[in-house]
């Protein structure tokens, strides 16, 4: 057994000079499980960690620094509340005005370039969801619960350790190397998209604000950062996350509380090429 990790907020900061491309992957903040709205607490929580972002980019040249914003799609189980949208819009307001009291344009902000397809909204993907056992009733979800009696801890040891491989393959239903997949599936072609960015725009900045859930960052994490087993624990604090960094040469490599991590994404399968 390895050294539990706890994932915080450290790695939400802007990227050092040498680097071109940001790929936050954020926890959703704390939330209300009956209705799906963030606590109250959880929103200033968010509030801090964007504008101590904000207080460390002052000082770059900002009229080269643009910001994408993306979040899961997931949905409250009980509402329409969508916490990983929540979580990454208030990203999204303070940045916002944060540059325009700078006089830089809103259009530094792609999702509100209105000669691009983003609809002048956040960016919402499946890549970035929960697991899909709550939505795809392929009945992976109500064998574990059967399982355990419940959604209780030895639940989520069970998924997370994959302990029922054998059934849940047989139901082709998605586990953490499925969800791992997807994790790299969607930094991979954010480095596609970085690729082109960078063409157009040289010199540049991008950084891109991901709204995702522990689901993903920890497994991603445990796999292609620090090479745990499945069983092994790391936990990601509510409105934590890491985040993914890219040089001119297209070397990546991972942020996570402040320290930097080679990566390696050679053994994970992917399969479509668009998000």
């Amino acid at each position: 057994m390895k050294d539990n990790i706890n994932i915080t907020s450290a790695a939400i900061t802007p990227i050092p000079d040498i680097f071109e491309t940001q790929i936050i992957l954020q926890r959703h903040c704390n939330y209300d499980k009956s209705n799906g709205n963030l606590l109250t607490s959880s929103i200033y929580d968010q509030e801090k960690i964007v504008l101590e972002f904000l207080r460390s980019l002052e000082y770059k040249n900002l009229k080269n620094v643009y910001f994408l914003f993306i979040s899961s799609n997931t949905v409250n189980v009980n509402s329409e509340s969508k916490r990983c949208v929540d979580t990454t819009n208030i990203a999204m307001r303070l940045i916002l005005s944060f540059l325009e009291s700078k006089g830089i344009s809103q259009n530094h902000v792609i999702n509100l370039d209105e000669d691009l397809n983003y609809n002048m909204q956040i960016k919402q993907i499946d890549k970035l969801a929960e697991p899909s056992m709550f939505t795809d009733k392929k009945g992976y979800f109500e064998f574990l619960k059967e399982k355990n009696n419940g959604m209780n801890q030895q639940f989520w040891i069970d998924f997370e350790e994959d302990r029922y491989k054998l059934e849940r393959e047989a139901l082709n239903a998605e586990g953490p190397d499925e969800i791992v997949a997807r994790g790299v599936y969607y930094i991979n072609v954010i480095k596609r998209f970085s690729n082109y960015f960078h063409i157009k725009k040289p010199n540049s900045k991008l950084i891109v604000w991901s709204g995702t859930h522990y689901d993903l960052i920890s497994p991603l994490a445990k796999q292609t950062v620090f090479g745990y087993e499945k069983s092994d624990f790391i936990n990601v604090d509510y409105c934590g996350g890491i985040s993914f960094e890219i040089d001119k040469t297209n070397n990546i490599i991972a942020n996570v509380n402040g320290h930097y991590y080679p990566v390696d994404f050679e053994d994970i399968k992917q399969h479509r090429r668009h998000l």
